[in-house]
């Protein structure tokens, strides 16, 4: 605007000075005058020169400030992606801490406040070297609202990772906790499992045989399944260091030449669960007091023994069977 105006005092001073010539020369006709004459064009082309370089000054400028406006909506249009990418980045951290939620809001309110001033002033039609200049120190600003921003990005990328990979070295101690906790358990189990087969009785010496009274009381052994009054089992316990002292109940089990097991209830026979989880049944349970010495166990079994044919006995202790005899009656 300064240089219209001079650019205007030029002109109408350069037609002045032409009117006041065209004068002086109408009343000043002699050849005297020359010098005058010259000296006064010479002025007048300073005076055009003066007006030319003030345009063609004027021009550049306007030209530079152009550029200057064209680099800096460049280079904010730039910026203005750069930092779409990293809000966006910093949108997986949100939810995860309040105090560091309120700081990433915080830097985005002020950049997009930056944002929106650098907007307003480039939307404008012309620019003036003040308002260039106050344009080029807030994209500066914007520039490092973003680097600020960037670098909590990276400090944030950082520590998840961090974060990610204790996660991952605690989920490892955690499953090698757990198969070192499962080879103990499976351990205990094997110890376990030798000291129940530990504590099982080996019977020495199980006889079975067909037995009938006599009117005196003596018992006699017979072969027939006829004259057969009960079935007489007879073991010994053998010696048993690990087998703690106590109560002892062994289970016996009579099968009839059939394969089944004779089961009377009121006899005392029952169900046990063996080593391999099966329900099996019993004829007879013999408990006695065990003292981990040797001791003779004697079993009778009176009932449902007519039938010819052999007879089979399984001996169970915990579930195991621990002896087996037979005998064939006829």
């Amino acid at each position: 605007m300064l240089n219209k105006n001079i650019c205007g005092i030029i002109v109408l001073t350069y037609f002045y000075f032409i009117n006041q010539i065209l004068n002086y020369m109408e009343n000043n006709q002699g050849g005297g005058n020359k010098k005058v004459y010259i000296a006064i064009i010479v002025l007048l082309f300073l005076i055009n020169a003066v007006a030319i370089y003030l345009l063609l000054n004027e021009k550049k400028d306007k030209e530079d400030v152009t550029a200057s406006k064209v680099e800096l909506q460049s280079q904010y249009d730039s910026l203005t992606t750069t930092m779409d990418q990293k809000v966006a980045e910093l949108e997986q951290f949100k939810g995860k801490n309040a105090e560091l939620d309120s700081m990433i809001v915080t830097q985005q309110q002020e950049i997009e406040k930056q944002k929106a001033q650098i907007q307003g002033m480039l939307a404008k039609g012309n620019l003036s070297q003040k308002e260039l200049a106050k344009a080029k120190a807030a994209i500066a600003q914007y520039e490092a609202s973003i680097a600020e921003l960037q670098k909590k990005v990276e400090e944030l990328t950082a520590k998840n990772a961090e974060l990610t990979t204790q996660n991952e070295q605690l989920s490892t101690d955690l499953n090698n906790e757990k198969a070192t906790t499962n080879q103990l358990s499976e351990t205990n189990k094997g110890l376990s499992k030798k000291v129940e087969l530990g504590s099982l009785l080996q019977l020495q010496k199980l006889t079975v045989e067909g037995i009938k009274k006599k009117s005196n009381g003596k018992e006699v052994t017979v072969n027939r399944a006829k004259t057969t009054e009960s079935l007489k089992i007879t073991f010994e316990t053998g010696e048993n260091k690990v087998l703690e002292p106590g109560n002892l109940s062994l289970y016996v089990r009579v099968l009839n030449p059939k394969g089944e097991t004779i089961s009377v209830a009121d006899q005392g026979s029952g169900t046990l669960k063996s080593a391999d989880g099966e329900t099996i049944q019993f004829s007879k349970k013999a408990d006695f007091d065990w003292s981990q010495s040797n001791k003779k166990i004697v079993v009778y079994w009176s009932q449902n023994i007519q039938a010819a044919g052999t007879y089979k006995v399984e001996v169970y202790q915990s579930g195991y069977v621990v002896g087996k005899g037979q005998v064939e009656l006829k």
